[in-house]
């Protein structure tokens, strides 16, 4: 009986620690200034979050350029604040590490996808992948 309680705490101590390692294979980054800086390991997930105000036409793009970096989805949620029409929203991006470790760059644009204009807006996110 002994011998069966102690595989069980074994197995469960084992689940705790696979568990902790997934969370922190993923970030959440909230891109609110202009430049900053993330440290990932390599093969992790990233989920970068950016202000957005709904009705102006604006979008946020990802301008990856040379970038080791893959997008697997974008979407646009509503801000957790009162449902109001023109309210603020959030652009979502999320990203996966494909290289196995170094330095990237990924520059984010708020334009008009109707207008010929350099971007509005330009923030750029360091990322730092570790072994």
């Amino acid at each position: 009986m002994k011998k069966l309680m102690w595989i069980s705490l074994i197995i469960l101590a084992l689940f705790n620690c696979n568990c902790a390692a997934s969370r922190s294979r993923h970030k959440v980054v909230i891109l609110e200034k202009s430049e900053a800086t993330v440290a990932l390991r390599s093969g992790s997930s990233l989920t970068v979050k950016l202000p957005l105000q709904a009705g102006t036409g604006y979008d946020w793009t990802l301008d990856k350029g040379k970038s080791q970096i893959e997008e697997i989805a974008s979407s646009t949620q509503k801000s957790a604040e009162k449902d109001l029409p023109g309210g603020k929203m959030m652009k979502t991006f999320t990203l996966r590490t494909t290289k196995a470790m170094g330095e990237d760059v990924l520059k984010f644009n708020l334009s008009r996808s109707f207008e010929k204009n350099p971007p509005a807006e330009t923030r750029i996110l360091n990322v730092i992948i570790e072994p």
